[in-house]
């Protein structure tokens, strides 16, 4: 699996073939009964931003998705079974909401009422430069939170095999949901070829999810002890919340397109060395990034205090396989030597060690909590709220469906709309380890990542780590399809 923009996928020619819903499905959807509860906390972020765009009359282009190949001949009908069976077992994906109120209502189709069929969509007159179009224009159009279904499945037919591709509006899945539709996809569409196959494990509901985040939410207030060791925190720190280290070039609520830039910092056997390195300083593999992350920053602004904010996964064993968004955001803070010559990285890596296991402390209290309590309180502005830098790890070799050919030859993507910063996507994949942004498609933009990675590389370069070489003019790159301008 390789995590990039869509260009990166670069499908041969072929038929190409979305199911829809049937036209009885669609009217099952259509009258769905409404489904009582709030949305969870970063849906109801992500409708309110949806209806924000539709009324600016921007392009919503929040959506995201994977594709890759499948070999042997193609079964419209398998393959319309497949998403039937692979969608049927999520609420989250059987979900749409009605935003003509002034509060999301929830509507989910039942699972019975599923049915889709194969539709031949019109080839682009000119492959090479269209199909990107194509699947972009798809999705601009299906991928929403307003209406059913707000995800598209197609294929890119040839006679040896198929590319597949899938997108889903992003209120009703993360990243991880986004790498299981291989495994999942894959397993549903063997079985509806005949292959005998492993039963998936069942997939609780993201309903009951929201609902019971919404009630532990009720129970806090800014006395709560994760309340208080965020604005701890951020208190610190300024009352501000991260940013990228170097300055992009754009104004107070500016934005830009999106562009993904990506650095291969580490291949092979020096990975595994990376990781032995944190092993030996008491840490793992995930403090070690942090410290990495850490050390650059310090050589970029001379502050021996990191303050990050990561992305960390909210799953349980009941919810392991299910769809939807199961993530929540929490501050990783620690501090550093004086300066970057006093600084040393196995002390860092100790350092991170706690305060990751910190960050996943406070994870488990919705993050809206504590930064509207901080807000209330004065601790933070409201304005640091529009744009704050994230941070994803993922070790991708984890995700089930690893080793099989619609996993390995896998791209996970975002559709490419707009930025005001440069969030950072830090992967470990079974030959890398990758650095990836979605940053301003602009030149200053690009070389401010360039910038950014170099720290990085140095940083590497200092543990005696055979480092992968900077391509600043890859980086920065030029503007391409997909945009939301």
């Amino acid at each position: 699996m390789r995590i990039g923009p869509l260009a990166d996928l670069a499908p041969a020619p072929g038929r190409v073939i979305v199911l829809r819903p049937t036209a009885e499905c669609q009217a099952a959807a259509d009258a769905a009964p409404v489904s009582p509860g709030a949305p969870s906390f970063l849906q109801a972020d992500h409708l309110n931003a949806y209806r924000a765009k539709v009324a600016a009359g921007g392009v919503h282009r929040a959506w995201t998705g994977t594709a890759g190949e499948f070999s042997g001949a193609f079964s419209a009908d398998a393959y319309a079974e497949a998403l039937t069976s692979f969608v049927g077992r999520h609420e989250g994906l059987r979900t749409w909401f009605d935003l003509s109120g002034s509060v999301p209502v929830r509507h989910l189709v039942p699972a019975e009422a599923l049915a889709f069929e194969a539709v031949e969509v019109e080839e682009p007159a000119d492959w090479s430069g269209g199909w990107q179009e194509l699947l972009v224009g798809l999705w601009d159009e299906q991928c929403r939170p307003d209406s059913w279904a707000p995800f598209l499945l197609g294929a890119i037919v040839r006679e040896d095999g198929f590319t597949y591709f899938w997108g889903c509006d992003h209120a009703f899945t993360d990243g991880a949901s986004q790498l299981m539709v291989p495994a999942e996809l894959g397993a549903a569409y063997a079985a509806a070829l005949g292959a005998e196959t492993e039963p998936l494990p069942e997939a609780d509901s993201f309903v009951a999810y929201a609902a019971a985040e919404q009630q532990l939410a009720a129970t806090c207030d800014a006395e709560t002890p994760a309340v208080r060791e965020w604005a701890d925190i951020v208190s610190r720190h300024g009352g501000r919340l991260p940013r990228f280290p170097v300055p992009l070039g754009l104004d107070p609520g500016e934005t830009a397109p999106v562009r993904v830039r990506r650095w291969t910092a580490l291949e092979g056997e020096a990975v595994d060395a990376l990781e032995s390195l944190c092993r030996s300083a008491g840490g793992r593999f995930t403090s070690g990034v942090f410290a990495l992350l850490a050390h650059a920053e310090q050589r970029l602004t001379g502050s021996s205090d990191y303050l990050g904010i990561t992305v960390l996964g909210t799953r349980t064993q009941q919810t392991a396989m299910s769809h939807g968004w199961f993530c929540n955001f929490a501050p990783v803070s620690m501090q550093l030597g004086p300066t970057v010559e006093e600084t040393v990285f196995a002390e860092t890596v100790l350092a991170a060690e706690k305060a990751f296991g910190t960050a996943r402390d406070l994870a488990r209290t919705p993050v809206h909590v504590p930064l509207g309590a901080m807000v209330a309180g004065g601790v933070l502005a409201p304005t640091e709220l529009a744009s704050p830098q994230m941070v994803s790890y993922l070790d991708v070799r984890k995700f089930p469906g690893a080793g099989t050919e619609p996993f390995d030859t896998g791209l996970h993507f975002t559709g490419e709309g707009r930025t005001a910063n440069a969030s950072l996507w830090v992967n470990r994949f079974a030959d890398r380890f990758e650095v990836a942004t979605q940053s301003p498609d602009t030149e200053q933009g690009g070389r401010a990542v360039v910038t950014y990675v170099e720290a990085l590389r140095d940083v590497l370069a200092d543990l005696g780590l055979p480092v992968c070489p900077v391509d600043a003019d890859q980086i920065i790159g030029t503007g391409h399809a997909g945009h939301d301008r």
